[in-house]
């Protein structure tokens, strides 16, 4: 695969010398800082870019590998993660400037790493637009917990039926109340078989929404079971008990539309000009493929206590965010590369501004147990005992993780202490023992073997190459590396043609029926992610949804838990942390009740409710 550098690209070439224009940027102190940090050839380049006077709008754009907000790298918790200090220099006394230090313009600076399709989460998740422009029944805290948001309580007498309360004292962002009737219309657009939205199973838990989206002859929308019962009061019907709906509605995947801009603007109703939010945000301009700029909802019920009145959000490739942080360009550069991590530590101003934060998923292997070797017993589990984990984590990922035992990742609840050591311990002597009376006894005679993951960054292939050394020390294995193309990789995973997978999932939402369920329950009609399959363990996690008892349901899944690792179903490998770069007039950062920093990511992303800016 071609893996251009950023500074290779015409495209994001002629992108960086329109933003470098807009701030009258000194190129000569920007080639001084390419220079340092991606060398004579990259500074070349940019040299050329920024004495290019002309633009080229037919130059195609570099697609970049990963979904908005999903890592390249990644990282483990740093205990010295503050509130950032005030800046050193007094605050200028100007009239405009608050009396408690804050900047008189309260504006916020993150990137975008590609221009988003669109703001359309209601129809496709992956649209890579901003979260803060819609809010959920619930919404999720920095520890993870469901606090209520647009409806202000919920209840139920049986995990079946469950009643919503909507507020009466908010609006969408043209002043029309935000009703129980746009959440039962919207779940039932996403659900819509002619709407095509790819994540629409997010929503199978509501009655009869399976049979309705995938077309079964006889199921009407009006079957669906969600109902708005008046302007503030949402009924939703499951098909069978679901403890933990109030988490999966709290999910971006569970957002809303605004229907009449939906209906007269069709597909282009989330552009600036037509966008209607609920949310404590809304568009203020979107410049397709250089900025994308929000502000304050003042409809929304609880706009009052967010200090920032802006967010300004340039399109900045993953590669080249590095430079814009240190260009004073962005605010916060929240994708740290693992390549860069050396460089930043050992600079006395940039290790100051580093924060480490958990993205709550899993990094884990899949032998398919229908192949051979891997359809022998022994050779599944020899696996957890010759992968040295706390070698990956700490010299390889350089701490950027926490090593990982089973699926769901710490800091999420039903996480399970238990290490399990009988099969996870580092021990390559007991690995070797473990094919004896195998085809593949003392670690010979393996067939062909192929490890397989997508593209999607450098600390993942680096991963996937120490693996394979360990594999081949301990147990003889010799392993061919395949990085593949993101679509046609996952596509074969689903159709289980993948011998060996190395693969991640980063929760949606913070339940292990996000986890254990949604990603290893064999019994969906539709098929199902891996192709290890066990009756009791499904008959668990379906029995897990419907459990009231938080404690016995955690029981549930660990001895779920217990029965993957029996079987060599997976071995999971680590737990992946990211590190980023804040700049010091950035305070108030949204912290756990663990002290550590909760940036926005796939759960948690109302971090503009917390940020304040000082005077700088």
């Amino acid at each position: 695969m071609v893996n251009r550098k950023w500074w290779e690209s015409a495209r994001q070439m002629d992108l960086l010398r329109k933003r470098f224009e807009s701030i009258h940027m000194d190129r000569r102190g920007f080639l001084k800082l390419a220079g340092a940090a991606t060398g004579t050839a990259a500074t070349m380049s940019l040299l050329a870019a920024c004495e290019d006077d002309e633009d080229d709008d037919d130059v195609a754009v570099e697609e970049p590998d990963d979904d908005d907000d999903e890592p390249a790298d990644e990282p483990e918790p740093d205990d010295d993660d503050e509130d950032v200090d005030e800046p050193d220099e007094e605050p200028d006394d100007d009239d405009d400037a608050p009396a408690d230090g804050l900047a008189a313009e309260q504006v916020f600076r993150r990137n975008f790493e590609r221009d988003p399709q669109s703001h359309d989460f209601n129809k496709d998740l992956y649209c890579g637009g901003d979260f803060n422009l819609f809010t959920m029944l619930g919404q999720f805290n920095t520890d993870l917990e469901v606090d209520p948001d647009m409806a202000e309580s919920w209840e139920t007498d049986d995990s079946v039926t469950w009643i919503f309360h909507m507020r009466d004292d908010t609006y969408w962002s043209n002043g029309d109340p935000v009703t129980a009737h746009d959440y039962e219309w919207s779940w039932k657009r996403q659900l819509n078989p002619e709407t095509a939205a790819p994540y629409a199973g997010f929503l199978y838990d509501i009655q009869n929404a399976e049979p309705f989206n995938t077309g079964e002859e006889g199921v009407e929308i009006d079957d669906v079971g969600v109902q708005a019962l008046d302007d503030h009061t949402l009924e939703v019907v499951c098909e069978g008990p679901r403890a933990y709906l109030p988490t999966v509605v709290s999910y971006i995947a569970a957002a809303p539309s605004h229907r009449p801009s939906v209906e007269e603007h069709g597909d282009q109703w989330t552009e600036a000009e037509n966008i209607v939010t609920n949310g404590p945000w809304t568009l203020e301009s979107w410049e397709h493929d250089v900025s994308v700029v929000l502000i304050r909802n003042d409809g929304y019920w609880n706009s009052d206590p967010i200090t920032l009145e802006r967010v300004v959000r340039p399109i900045i490739g993953t590669d080249a965010s590095q430079l814009a942080y240190e260009n004073d360009e962005l605010d916060w550069h929240y994708r740290g590369q693992l390549g860069q991590l050396e460089r930043v530590e050992n600079d006395p101003e940039l290790s100051e501004q580093m924060h480490r934060y958990n993205l709550t998923g899993t990094w884990y292997l899949v032998p398919d147990p229908n192949v051979e070797p891997f359809d022998e017993l022994g050779v599944r589990l020899a696996i957890g005992h010759a992968i040295d984990r706390d070698t990956i984590v700490d010299q390889v990922l350089r701490g950027l993780a926490t090593p990982a035992y089973t699926f769901q990742p710490p800091g999420a609840p039903g996480f399970d202490e238990n290490t399990y050591p009988e099969y996870t311990d580092y021990d390559p002597e007991k690995a070797m023992s473990l094919l004896e009376g195998t085809p593949y006894e003392g670690g010979q005679n393996w067939p062909p073997i192929t490890l397989t993951h997508r593209e999607e960054g450098d600390a993942p292939r680096a991963v996937a190459e120490v693996i394979i050394q360990m594999l081949s020390e301990n147990l003889g294995m010799e392993i061919d590396h395949e990085e593949g193309e993101p679509v046609e990789t996952y596509e074969r995973m689903w159709e289980h043609r993948l011998q060996f997978m190395w693969v991640r999932w980063f929760n949606d939402y913070p339940d292990p029926n996000n986890t254990l369920f949604q990603v290893w329950y064999s019994g969906f009609p539709t098929g199902h992610r891996h192709p290890w399959s066990d009756e009791e363990f499904d008959r668990l996690v379906a029995e897990a949804r419907g459990e009231e008892d938080e404690e016995t349901r955690w029981a549930m899944y660990h001895e779920a838990n217990q029965i993957q690792l029996e079987q060599g179903a997976a071995a999971y490998i680590y737990n992946p942390w990211n590190y980023g770069l804040m700049k010091p007039w950035v305070t108030n950062l949204p912290m756990n009740s663990e002290g550590e920093f909760v940036p926005q990511w796939n759960i948690f992303f109302r971090e503009y409710d917390h940020y304040q800016i000082l005077e700088h």
